[in-house]
């Protein structure tokens, strides 16, 4: 797949996708007249989303008590767990392991993987497993940590009846409801809907779809989209950016969210709900007619070429260096952008079709909800690039050492 001499590596089958809009469907009834039945399909009422966090809430408590009162240890089956005085564990999540290392004295994140995650060969192969014994380790190192911590500091530790803890949060955090906030979307555009919707009780990830009745034209491929974010356990704060979908094949790009031309809000402090909720609709107002030239300047990604003489792979490589992709790893992000394009978008030889590749990819099942999240963003950044920035990026990719670039695909 790397070989540098070859501009045709990533050639597919020149596919133009699975969904067109030929021979099928829209959902103009609905109210989404550029948006593919298929697609409609599988979006959700803000209701809905409203109800699915409400049923998970159920399975909540929030347990707020002076730290004294939680100790770590090891369960009988071998996981490492915070007790609480009543003497009910609760096995914290990746998210949660993390906020309490800092806390204990800033355990090292790094120290948290390598006592957690089995060994790798080089070659992919199980070297040994973590056993008791490094849990009891790294159990030690957070008792030696928590002793910092004075024993009378309140805190809010997020459980939930499957015995999870996810959060451990200090009195100074101030989280904005997931169901409130989803309550002032629904307000403005009342027909909304929640698309590609990966969210749960703590956490917003998804995108909500803006009827054509609010749009300032209608476009028969394109449409918009407003990307909404938060997070009540510190995962995310509160933000909301313009975004663009693409009906072809059911992908997006989060529009602009280097300018800031959205709502971002820290979870800190008091937060005065009224002024937030004004600034949500202000925004959701303002953000909405910029649409249509956000589609504009996605559409002219098109004139943006690969060039016959240029190494395809290397401009892959290039992009997943400046965004800090993942890559020579078994869940490559470069990897999966270049099947991407070979597979489905080899017919679009410019930038256009390299940003849906970004997006489809974000879109596969072994990648996380962080992963798509950060994909859509990086195909709204690349959507943005002029053609010094593109012609900037073509120059440094066909330099790049063969090596490197060998390197970068190991995965593959």
């Amino acid at each position: 797949m790397t070989n540098s001499n070859e501009n045709s590596v990533l050639v597919g089958t020149g596919r133009n996708g699975d969904f067109v809009h030929q021979g099928q469907d829209m959902a103009k009834a609905e109210g989404f007249r550029n948006v593919s039945g298929l697609w409609y399909d599988k979006t959700i009422s803000i209701d809905d989303g409203i109800d699915k966090i409400e049923d998970a809430k159920r399975q909540r408590q929030d347990i707020v008590c002076p730290v004294k009162q939680m100790t770590i240890g090891v369960s009988d089956d071998g996981d490492l767990v915070l007790r609480h005085v009543d003497g009910r564990e609760f096995r914290p999540t990746e998210h949660a392991l993390k906020q309490v290392a800092n806390w204990c004295d800033k355990v090292p994140h790094g120290l948290i993987y390598r006592l957690t995650q089995d060994a790798v060969k080089p070659n992919g192969k199980l070297a040994y497993s973590r056993d008791r014994q490094d849990v009891e380790t790294l159990a030690s190192v957070y008792r030696n940590g928590k002793r910092r911590i004075d024993p009378e500091k309140q805190f809010r530790f997020r459980t939930y009846t499957d015995g999870t803890l996810r959060a451990m949060l200090s009195e100074q955090y101030a989280p904005v409801d997931n169901v409130w906030y989803l309550e002032q979307i629904n307000a403005r555009p009342p027909t909304a809907r929640l698309s590609h919707w990966k969210g749960d009780a703590d956490t917003i990830f998804g995108n909500i779809l803006i009827p054509d009745s609010i749009r300032k034209e209608a476009d028969s491929d394109y449409g918009g989209m407003i990307s909404p974010g938060n997070c009540e356990i510190g995962k995310r704060r509160l933000e909301q950016y313009p975004s663009l979908f693409r009906a072809i094949c059911m992908n997006g790009c989060i529009w602009d969210q280097e300018k800031g031309k959205g709502i971002s809000k820290v979870h800190r402090g008091e937060i005065d709900l009224k002024v937030l909720s004004d600034a949500i609709a202000d925004n959701l107002n303002s953000q909405i007619p910029l649409i249509d030239s956000a589609i504009e300047r996605f559409l002219a990604t098109r004139k943006l070429e690969i060039q016959a003489s240029d190494n395809v792979a290397a401009i892959f490589a290039t992009i997943a260096s400046d965004f800090k992709m993942t890559h020579g790893t078994l869940k490559s992000q470069l990897v999966a952008v270049a099947e991407e394009y070979r597979d489905h978008e080899s017919e679009n030889n410019n930038l256009f079709g390299i940003v849906n590749a970004v997006t489809r990819a974000g879109q596969r099942d072994n990648f996380s909800r962080e992963d798509w999240l950060q994909f859509d963003m990086i195909g709204g950044k690349l959507s943005g690039y002029t053609a010094d920035n593109w012609d900037r990026l073509r120059k440094r990719a066909n330099a790049m050492d063969s090596k490197k670039l060998d390197a970068m695909f190991s995965a593959a």
